[in-house]
């Protein structure tokens, strides 16, 4: 753990600081001279410095939250060499529906789970690839979780890229998933495979089981996460949500299949088809936490302190003396 500051030049601002202070001891030493002459008690000498310090204390605190530090941490990072994930996104048109004008539609919420799934199993180097007629890679599984989330920030979206030209209404082809089967969607090397499949699952007909045992041949553990209600609509278009049993059909078929809002069912699915095997170093995984807004809202103390008024400030009372 380490503390790193943005713009260390910034920081002398807290330099300033001790203008305070230094004004305070040439006044004291006046006000000694003068209260001598009058036979004036002195002052206690908490009080006399207490306003000064708070100033001194406030542009300190300003001073280092302008230089912008945080607190770093750097750990090893280790991942999987047997074993890999490629999350598939369906972007149909369908996945635009939604309950209603302020509610997520379904690509966004697909997105967020996503989004929320490569943490939950770090281990893991992890691919993205967009589903529609066609089956097409964003990025192959990487330990880099920045081209993982970048994807899914910047390069996701319905039609994004856009179906091959189809006749078929239907966009949503769930037979093209047995390309991971053929093509390169993981290296060689990966024995175990996860397929999270994030769709509405209004799919063309295929068959499950046929495509399921093809899948499980290449060492692939598919997994159908749907996104789907009856009442959701898409704005402005003559759409009505369709195949409110393909859940239980993929079920009955003997597929790992899951609604939205079950991410934990998800996450335990998937570490049971990846159980344990070996790990490599592929170097360090860095968080950085900003403490400028702390330093920043703790310098307000000091300054209250200080704009109070004098006879607001709470004082120590002196013992009676016979």
């Amino acid at each position: 753990m380490s503390i790193d500051f943005a713009t260390p030049v910034a920081g002398v601002v807290a330099l300033v600081g001790l203008v305070p202070v230094a004004v305070a001891l040439v006044r004291s030493r006046q006000a000694r001279g003068v209260r001598s002459l009058l036979g004036v008690p002195e002052p206690a000498r908490t009080s006399r410095a207490a306003r000064p310090l708070a100033l001194a204390s406030a542009f300190v605190l300003l001073g280092l939250a302008a230089a912008q530090p945080t607190l770093a941490q750097q750990r090893e990072r280790l991942v999987r060499t047997d074993a890999e994930l490629l999350v598939v996104l369906d972007n149909s048109r369908s996945m635009l529906a939604s309950s209603g004008p302020r509610a997520l539609p379904r690509y966004r919420r697909a997105a967020e789970f996503a989004r929320r799934l490569r943490p939950a199993v770090p281990e893991l180097p992890a691919g993205v690839a967009a589903l529609s007629n066609r089956l097409l890679p964003y990025v192959f599984p990487t330990a880099a979780a920045h081209a993982y989330d970048g994807v899914l920030r910047s390069a996701y979206g319905v039609q994004k890229p856009p179906p091959s030209i189809d006749p078929d209404p239907v966009t949503t082809a769930f037979s093209e998933l047995g390309e991971v089967a053929t093509q390169r969607f993981y290296t060689p090397s990966a024995r175990k495979r996860v397929l999270v499949v994030l769709s509405d699952a209004e799919t063309r007909p295929f068959d499950r089981r046929a495509l399921l045992a093809r899948l499980r041949r290449d060492g692939t553990t598919p997994i159908v996460v749907r996104f789907w209600h009856s009442r959701e609509r898409i704005p402005h278009e003559n759409y009505r949500a369709r195949q409110p049993d393909e859940l239980r059909k993929l079920r009955a078929a003997g597929w790992p299949a899951y609604t939205e809002r079950e991410f934990d069912q998800v996450v335990e699915r998937i570490e049971r088809a990846i159980g344990t095997g070996p790990e490599a170093h592929v170097g360090y995984d860095r968080r950085e936490i900003s403490i400028a807004p702390a330093l920043a809202l703790a310098a307000l103390a000091p300054l209250l302190f200080v704009l109070a008024p004098a006879g607001r400030l709470p004082r120590r009372r002196r013992a009676s003396t016979a």
